[in-house]
Parts: C-alpha cells; sequence; structure tokens
C-alpha cells in the first residue's frame, strides 16, 4: 500500500503534527536501533522544542547514545529504555518515531512501550511504511528527519538554541554524506543557512564526526576493509563487521558501521554491501548505490527500509546464508 502522506500537501502534514502535539501533554521521543547523527539530532531539537511548550518529554532509546555523539547531549537526556524506571503515570505518555516508519525498529523502546502505548506518531523520509495507518509526517524526498524536523521549527517561528541548532546540523551533515547524496537540495542549502546562523559551527561539527576517532575505531576499520570481496567485475564491493572483529579491536559497533560508504569511494563500484552484527546483537544487512540502482527494492522485499541509494534490513539466517541470499538478491542489477 502506497504511503497515504507522500502527496499531501507539506503544510497539511506539518498541521497534522501540531494537531498530535496539542492534543497530547506528555511524550516519550524515540528513535531506531542502532542509533545515528540524524535521528539524534532530530531527537534533541524536537525535545526543546516540546518542552518550550511546557510539555513533560522524555528521550528514550533501545540502545545507547555513541560516544562520539556525546556532544549532542551534555546534559544526559537521552535515556536507555533497558534501563528506564518508569513514571507513575507512564500510561498517558504519548511516543514520536523519528527516523524510521515502523515501531517494531525502535528495539528496546519497543519492548518497552508496545503493551501500554495508546498513540504514536511517526517523522520520517525513509521509503517503506509498515505503519502506515499510524498519524505520520514521512518526506521521502528530504534529505534528512533532521531537515523535516527544522523546517517545521522554522515555520512554526520557533528559535532554536545553539545546542538544538548544532544537533540538527549534525544529522543533516550526516545523512547526506557532507551534503553529496541524491537527496541534498536548494532546501537543504536553505535551512543548513538558518543553523548556521543560530550557533552551528560547520567546521568544530565536522571533526567532532569525522576527525575524532579512537585508536580501536581504526584497526576496526583495517579489520573490516581485509574483508572486502569484490563481485561483478568490481562493480559489487562486500564486507563484513562481525561481534569478532569488535571484540578483537574494543571499537564501538557504531563506529564501523560508517565504513558502508568506503567501497563507493573506488572507481568502477556501483554497490557496497555490508553485513553487520553487534556483539550479541541481530545481523544486519546494509547497502549503497550510485546512480539509479534501487537497493531499497532488496530491502523493502526482505521487510525492511530505507532510500534509493541507501537501504537495510534485518536477517534471522547466519551470516553465511544472508551473504549468500544478499548476494543472489543484488545480482537483478548486474544482468
Amino acid at each position: 500500500m502506497k504511503n497515504r502522506k507522500i502527496a499531501k500537501d507539506a503544510n497539511k502534514i506539518y498541521d497534522e503534527l501540531d494537531t498530535f502535539i496539542s492534543s497530547h501533554q506528555k511524550f516519550f521521543i524515540t528513535t531506531h536501533e542502532s542509533p545515528d547523527g540524524d535521528g539524534l539530532g532530530a531527537e534533541i531539537a524536537f525535545r526543546e522544542y516540546l518542552t518550550s511548550l511546557n510539555k513533560t518529554v522524555y528521550i528514550v532509546n533501545g540502545d545507547p547514545l555513541p560516544t562520539k555523539y556525546a556532544y549532542l547531549d551534555p546534559d544526559n537526556l537521552i535515556l536507555a529504555a533497558d534501563s528506564l524506571t518508569l513514571p507513575e503515570d507512564y500510561t498517558d505518555f504519548s511516543l514520536i518515531i523519528i527516523d524510521t516508519n515502523t515501531f517494531s525498529n525502535t528495539g528496546g523502546t519497543y519492548t518497552l512501550c508496545r503493551d501500554w502505548i495508546k498513540d504514536f506518531f511517526i517523522i520520517d523520509h525513509h521509503e517503506g511504511n509498515s505503519d502506515v495507518f499510524a498519524p505520520n509526517l514521512v518526506l521521502v524526498h528530504a534529505s534528512s528527519v533532521s531537515e523535516i524536523i527544522a523546517h517545521f521549527l522554522y515555520r512554526n517561528n520557533f528559535t532554536p538554541s545553539k545546542q538544538a541548532a548544532t544537533s540538527l546540523y549534525t544529522g543533516i551533515l550526516f545523512d547526506t554524506g557532507g551534503f553529496r547524496y541524491s537527496k541534498t537540495s536548494s532546501e537543504t542549502f536553505s535551512i543548513i543557512s538558518w543553523l548556521v546562523s543560530h550557533g552551528a559551527d560547520p567546521t568544530q561539527i565536522y571533526e567532532l564526526i569525522y576527525e575524532n576517532n579512537e585508536l580501536p575505531t581504526l584497526l576496526l576499520k583495517a579489520k573490516m576493509l581485509a574483508s572486502i570481496e569484490s563481485h561483478h567485475q568490481g562493480k559489487l564491493l562486500y564486507m563484513e563487521l562481525t561481534p569478532q572483529m569488535l571484540e578483537e579491536t574494543g571499537a564501538e559497533f557504531s563506529e564501523g558501521e560508517l565504513n558502508i560508504n568506503i567501497p563507493l569511494t573506488i572507481k568502477g563500484v556501483e554497490i557496497s554491501v555490508l553485513l553487520k552484527q553487534d556483539i550479541e546483537g541481530q545481523l544486519k544487512v546494509s547497502m549503497r548505490s550510485k546512480g539509479d540502482i534501487d537497493v531499497s527494492i532488496i530491502a523493502i522485499s526482505r521487510n525492511g527500509g530505507g532510500h534509493k541509494n541507501a537501504a537495510g534490513f534485518k536477517s534471522n539466517l547466519s551470516l553465511a546464508d544472508t551473504k549468500k541470499q544478499v548476494l543472489s538478491d543484488i545480482e537483478r542489477f548486474f544482468f
């Protein structure tokens, strides 16, 4: 079923979010498992907006805040679902899901809330929508969910603090791959200008994300690069991120996930595939592509989602069987 929101006028969708906010007083905000710069940045900024309306707000994620994004949360506002002590009135809370369009993709938050949450609202920019009947603001043309939130705040004449501006800039920078992915638009740069005018520092944020790594991160990258396999005359590069690699290097899983983009820097490579698994975590598949190759087709067919050139899904198979499956799926693009 097609996403019922995509064809609607954007202002009407923003109005629906305003209505949802006005109709509730208490909120949990969450994002997908293995949170990234986009989901985290949007959460921080959106919490600031809601608290300015005198709402009660908690950010609750299924996974801990990655170390590299600690600068987004100096006040320790982001809580982990598995260690959260629910307030006595927890059943009065509604849920805002950011940067995923499927409730179950929030992991530990889904486990925490699924039996009692009454209302939830989705804010996202990915293709595919398992929870299509939930109230939602899904704009698949947007570069990032942080861009969507920033436009919403601008539309509502909200002045973000330097921290909120920094958070949203981080999200947009991360999800556009440094402003080079195909969904980067003139609207993206307009909102970036607005964020910089409110204190976001482009140089500092870039350094914090991309030039602030620890030695274990470099060691993990080396192991992942050593796992690369070339297929289809070098047009497809396959790579792995395993629990063994994490244990041997002491690096964080979130650091390894970023290496999915490295193969696309090689001349002639059209698709990059990464099979990744955190220690005691579920096996996941990430895919990146160039041009008109739509890897979201594969992800959606496997109950995942994403964008045309960046998508993924979860697998309950072994690593070997998952590898065989995804390489078989991708053959359609080369024959």
